[in-house]
């Protein structure tokens, strides 16, 4: 499929640590986190994932190669353990192929999981870890909060950096910790965010509710700071926001709620696509499709008007086919695209040691 557009714009795409809509749950926001859950001139919608509570890594699998993590069963816990090297279609792949230089960045250490040898094996070039980030980053200072006003600042640095005399277009992709449970204890400030704190407290008594929904407008008022940094740039950029899972204070939410059962209530999570210094047109805006995370890379590459291999053309008209479900969706044609995959060797499962 060609590209829609001559200029290729920067790619900034921001796992958010457990940060799900409320709104899924009845629950209201307020204006500055509803316009970063919704921005008024993006694209956005509900994000289906595989995982509830924990597991991470496997968010960040299916968007990054497209794949359902619960393709694999009981290995999907370990594909960062065991995939190394067997996935050769990914979303940087497929944009270092355009030109793009793919830098990784992450909130953990870089002796966490297999992240470093993973992340490597599929295609980014670059990675930073929380304990490489130079002065006057402190790691140790960082890990008492996991500050996303600490981590996103030190990340959109080392993109800065990156760009600086090299005018190809960049892949950023970061992952957050802020809103990591439990939400038993205060990790803003004292004294800031008690507002919002309230706000939520009014909306739900429930103190974890609360902590979470300090946590997450502290996160928006952060991204309202750092954006207007980055339009200053001048540089044409596409960003995407998601929400990798639900944290297990949900529970108590939809107990305290008497919601009415919904098996798949706690699998949804939110995405957020905005531009910057782009033409008019580009993106689509407004409420956008309920997407499966499997989809969310081929969405962004659509919306940034680049050109899609034969791969990702395929996994695109497959998005009406499967609806807001993947690994869910019955299709056939699903099936017959996964075969092909390791047909092309796109999906090595010849390697030695378990899948």
């Amino acid at each position: 499929m060609p590209a829609r557009t001559p200029d290729y714009p920067d790619i900034i795409v921001i796992q958010h640590e457990s940060i799900f809509d409320p709104r899924v749950y009845g629950l209201p926001v307020e204006p500055i986190t509803d316009a970063f859950l919704s921005p008024k001139n993006g694209l956005h919608g509900s994000l289906n994932v595989d995982i509830f509570g924990g597991g991470s890594w496997q968010s960040e699998f299916s968007l990054l190669t497209g794949l359902s993590s619960a393709s694999f069963g009981s290995n999907a816990y370990f594909l960062f353990e065991r995939g190394a090297g067997r996935f050769h279609s990914s979303l940087p792949q497929s944009l270092m192929a355009l030109g793009y230089k793919a830098t990784f960045v992450s909130s953990c250490r870089r002796d966490f999981l297999n992240y470093d040898a993973f992340y490597g094996s599929i295609g980014f070039g670059e990675r930073v870890f929380a304990d490489d980030f130079p002065p006057p980053f402190d790691v140790n200072r960082f890990e008492a909060t996991n500050s996303d006003a600490l981590f996103l600042e030190a990340a959109l640095r080392v993109h800065a950096k990156s760009i600086a005399g090299d005018a190809a277009p960049r892949f950023l992709y970061a992952l957050t910790n802020f809103n990591h449970g439990p939400h038993t204890r205060r990790l803003a400030a004292p004294g800031q965010f008690e507002g919002q704190r309230a706000f939520a407290a009014a909306s739900l008594a429930d103190a974890q509710y609360a902590e979470y929904y300090a946590r997450l407008a502290e996160t928006a008022a952060t991204w309202n700071r750092l954006r207007s940094g980055l339009s200053a740039s001048g540089r044409p950029t596409l960003i995407v926001h998601y929400g990798d899972h639900q944290p297990v204070m949900t529970r108590r939410i939809e107990a305290k709620l008497k919601l009415p059962v919904d098996a798949r209530r706690q699998f949804r999570t939110f995405y957020a696509m905005e531009t910057l210094n782009c033409r008019t047109g580009r993106l689509v805006s407004g409420r956008g499709a309920d997407l499966d995370i499997a989809f969310l890379g081929t969405v962004a590459l659509q919306q940034a008007g680049l050109p899609l291999d034969e791969i990702f053309a395929t996994r695109a008209s497959l998005l009406e086919h499967c609806g807001e479900a993947y690994f869910a969706s019955p299709s056939e044609r699903k099936r017959r695209f996964h075969r092909t995959l390791v047909e092309l060797g796109a999906i090595d499962v010849t390697a030695t040691g378990r899948f």
